[in-house]
């Protein structure tokens, strides 16, 4: 597998193509404002101005030429947060690697996962990130928000009881 932190050149290229591989393969979870977030990116978030940090992240996982995974967040996972693995690669690390790399290149990260969505929570929590509060999602769903900066950059399970997906 490999990773590809995409440029606002890059983004121009694969944005209608990545944009239907999440509404494709995001079993329906993504909220209509993350697709709205990414249909209205600016590419120049996607590139550190002097002194400012990256506005958003987007970074492809590729196993040969297809697209295994795509992650994106936009202020630090505040505006938007997703992570869409393909089924066929699921339980590959791919999701864990895509998270990484937007931790690393973020320096932190916010994503708010509905409760139902186990795969996303254990991959939250098997990653560090720490579940900081509950609300209701945009469906009205119970939804946790999680939180990771680069200070605790350990990926480790935080119980010893967890149970990989």
């Amino acid at each position: 597998m490999e990773l590809e932190l995409l440029t606002p050149e890059t983004w121009l290229a694969e944005q209608k193509r990545l944009i239907g591989f999440a509404i494709r393969f995001g079993d329906k979870r993504l909220a209509v404002a993350t697709i709205h977030a990414l249909r209205k990116l600016d590419p120049s978030l996607l590139e550190a101005a002097s002194g400012k940090p990256y506005g958003a992240v987007a970074v492809i996982a590729r196993q040969g030429s297809r697209i295994s995974g795509f992650g994106f967040a936009e202020a630090l996972g505040e505006a938007a947060c997703m992570v869409v693995v393909h089924p066929e690669a699921r339980s590959l690390g791919i999701g864990s690697s895509l998270v990484q790399a937007m931790i690393a290149r973020l320096g932190k990260l916010a994503c708010n996962v509905a409760a139902d969505n186990t795969a996303s929570m254990a991959l939250c929590f098997r990653l560090g990130m720490t579940a900081v509060s509950m609300h209701r999602g945009p469906t009205g769903k119970p939804t946790l928000r999680f939180e990771r900066g680069t200070a605790n950059d350990a990926a480790r399970p935080r119980h010893s009881d967890f149970v990989p997906q």
